[in-house]
């Protein structure tokens, strides 16, 4: 039987906490989405220097995450996420408070940024293991939806108040905000209860673990006959993180442009989560990658500076496409894969979609010195339409099809 309504989700109690706590540390990260590039543009740092920050939290991000996924197979996921979320907090705050009293420099961001990228390798891999072990499986696309739709919709006021505060003279206040957002959220999924049959297993060797995870992610083919392509084009799209803001800087109105289109690609993740809700469609992995299409022009139209409203129209259709895109991928990913194995399977997944991105983020600034700022985001909007069309040329992209899958946790523990 299908839940009625379209917030079925949100009668399981668990999920509620879950959804809450998700929706909180969304907001703060749309504050310090903002924040933290200008933040360092504050303290006199350069394009340069904001790709080393972003390089330093991805690329601790991505040499944590396999380990990180062997953990939250083997501990209660909602706790490995308070650990995590407790580690962010500590780290925007000390960033916060070394921006306002004026002692910040490059170097402690990024040491901070390393700080925080090694808790933050634990989220995605402990997420994806902990959502199907919470909702039942009828409404697990829609739980996916309702969480991308709500992190979408605060996603939207958090770069606006972010900029707000950097455009007052306040970043490292932006980044203390955040810090309070990683409390909440804490505490919030200090609430979450599940029973330990539903959330996790006999622990083995570690290495045997991690050895499993790989087996059973090499099993996937759908995924590791695409991972590598996404990789290579996240790398690429590095480029809009790094140099966007200095676009908007240098072409259009500084801080308020930037936060507007970041605000404008929240939009429209709204707007594609409540597609996402009901969305239904027979090859569920082909649609999700279709999907994608926008998120390629945001490079493009950063390259040919088009007035605001264009760039603005680029990425809120970029947003649209993307939170379709995930709510698929991640109902996809957690049908398809053993409970058992999902945060291990999980953690090479994101491994390969983030290890190139500190690469991407390192170097977009020192590409853009050598051969300027719109011939790199050119570059980068030809490397990931090669990527792209790589993807949805594998036959195991449109041989998956529209399958409810296995029980989730939550049903079985009932």
């Amino acid at each position: 039987m299908q839940p009625r309504g379209r917030l079925g989700a949100l009668a399981e109690r668990n999920f509620r906490f879950v959804f809450s706590s998700t929706s909180i540390s969304a907001f703060g990260d749309g504050v310090s989405t903002v924040a933290l590039a200008f933040a360092v543009l504050h303290i006199g740092g350069s394009a340069t220097a904001l790709g080393l920050v972003i390089a330093a939290r991805q690329g601790a991000a991505a040499a944590i995450t396999i380990a990180a996924g062997v953990w939250a197979d083997r501990l209660p996921r909602h706790l490995v996420l308070v650990s995590a979320a407790t580690v962010q907090g500590t780290m925007q705050a000390v960033a916060g408070a070394l921006v306002i009293s004026g002692a910040a420099e490059v170097w402690m961001l990024v040491a901070l940024a390393l700080g925080y990228g090694l808790a933050d390798g634990f989220v995605i891999p402990t997420s994806q293991g902990l959502i199907p072990a919470i909702v039942s499986s009828a409404r697990l696309q829609q739980a996916n939806a309702l969480l991308g739709l709500s992190q979408s919709a605060l996603r939207v006021v958090g770069p606006a108040v972010g900029g707000v505060l950097v455009a007052a003279g306040s970043p490292g206040g932006a980044l203390l905000v955040d810090a309070a957002t990683f409390a909440a959220a804490a505490l919030l999924l200090v609430r979450v209860s599940i029973p330990k049959r539903a959330d996790s297993v006999v622990a083995e060797p570690f290495l045997a673990e991690m050895r499993q995870g790989w087996n059973e992610f090499r099993r996937q083919t759908w995924i590791w006959t695409t991972i590598v392509f996404f990789g290579i084009g996240n790398c690429a799209a590095m480029s809009t993180q790094v140099l966007g803001p200095l676009v908007a800087k240098d072409d259009y109105n500084g801080a308020g442009t930037w936060a507007l289109l970041v605000s404008s690609f929240g939009i429209g993740t709204i707007a594609g989560g409540l597609a996402a809700l009901r969305f239904r469609v027979g090859r569920p992995l082909a649609a999700a990658c279709l999907f994608t299409i926008p998120w390629l022009l945001q490079p493009l139209g950063l390259a040919l500076q088009p007035p605001v409203p264009v760039v603005v129209a680029i990425y809120a259709l970029a947003g649209i496409g993307i939170a379709i895109h995930l709510a698929l991928w991640f109902t996809v990913f957690q049908q398809h894969v053993p409970a058992e194995s999902l945060s291990r399977v999980s953690s090479y997944d994101v491994l390969g979609s983030i290890v190139l991105v500190p690469v991407g983020a390192a170097i977009a600034g020192p590409v853009a010195a050598l051969i300027g700022v719109s011939a790199t985001l050119f570059g980068a909007f030809g490397i990931m339409v090669v990527c792209f069309a790589a993807v949805v040329t594998q036959p195991s992209v449109w041989a998956i099809r529209n399958n409810p899958g296995r029980l989730a946790g939550a049903e079985a523990a009932a």
